[in-house]
């Protein structure tokens, strides 16, 4: 099982843990801790430190503090710092002596009254500290919950991105290799220059990326002397020098919608001229990875659409 499997698989079964109430607060606080070292969540861990080794008094736990409902008094900036396990402890400890004081005492004489009152005293002030330990254990649970919800959503879109990327990924792959035959080896070299930073690597992966557009607009529509009529609409040169009409020719015979056709013609578009006229001076690195990755997804788009049953494609 890999690490975000993992992670899923503990979020998942501590949500679980929370809502069903099958684990104590320190318990929900260690398989927290395990989940935020799975995923490195800094802020998840930062308060789980707290909980488990208690609080600072140099006033940097403040927020987490609020979080926890752990304010005694927040204007005197007093708050208590014991740990989860501690606590836990405490109202243990609490509930234990109101139990052996329930039974009330046989007083009698003078001071009957007096010691009455005291005793009432003693489980009353027990009572509010095993109320106060109470709360603050179910405020830190809530907090730990509220995250560790952050958490599992996020591990799981990351999960499904994951998985439908290397779907597509894979199916474009093929496309692109079918259409630009070794243009994929420049791909993989040209990309990995651009990781490292190699400003060199610029112009090169910007005159692979037009490549690759001519290259799939020869593979989808080849070139032709007759214009290619799209409905009511004027009719588009499809030479060989018009390699965006002859990709917008291509998904208009695949039965693309009109906006689905202006949306990939402009994003071409704006591609092609970037490709075209940029230099050393003009493209950053980060820029030109971008543009890379933007020609791969538009491309990918187009040369994945199928043309519906009985079309030419315009040939």
């Amino acid at each position: 099982m890999g690490r975000q499997e993992e992670a899923i698989r503990v979020a998942d079964e501590l949500l679980a843990d929370i809502e069903l109430k099958r684990l104590k607060t320190s318990e929900v606080i260690l398989k927290a801790s395990r989940l935020a070292r799975l995923v490195g969540h800094t802020e998840l861990m930062e308060f789980l430190g707290f909980e488990r080794g208690g609080y600072p008094t140099d006033g940097s736990a403040t927020t987490w503090i609020g979080r926890a409902g752990r304010w005694a008094d927040q204007e005197q900036k007093k708050f208590y710092t014991q740990s989860i396990a501690k606590l836990e402890a405490e109202i243990e400890s609490g509930r234990q002596a109101i139990d052996a004081m329930r039974g009330g005492g046989n007083y009698s004489g003078d001071m009957a009254n007096l010691a009455a009152s005291r005793h009432d005293e003693r489980i009353i002030r027990s009572s509010a500290s095993v109320s106060r330990g109470a709360g603050i254990c179910g405020q830190v649970v809530a907090t730990v919950y509220d995250m560790v919800t952050e958490v599992y959503h996020e591990l799981l879109f990351s999960e499904l991105q994951a998985s439908l990327f290397a779907d597509t990924q894979k199916k474009v792959d093929g496309s692109l290799a079918a259409a630009s035959g070794t243009a994929l080896d420049k791909i993989e070299r040209i990309s990995d220059r651009l990781r490292d930073g190699d400003p060199e690597s610029v112009s090169q992966a910007l005159t692979t990326c037009r490549r690759l557009i001519d290259s799939s607009a020869d593979y989808v529509f080849p070139a032709q002397e007759e214009p290619y009529k799209i409905g009511d609409e004027a009719n588009l040169k499809v030479g060989p020098q018009q390699v965006l009409n002859r990709l917008q020719a291509h998904t208009h015979a695949c039965g693309v919608s009109k906006s689905r056709r202006d949306r990939l013609r402009r994003t071409l578009s704006d591609l092609y001229d970037r490709c075209s006229a940029g230099t050393h001076a003009e493209v950053t690195i980060d820029e030109a990875r971008f543009i890379f990755l933007q020609t791969y997804i538009a491309l990918g788009e187009i040369l994945t659409l199928s043309a519906p049953e009985g079309s030419e494609s315009g040939l």
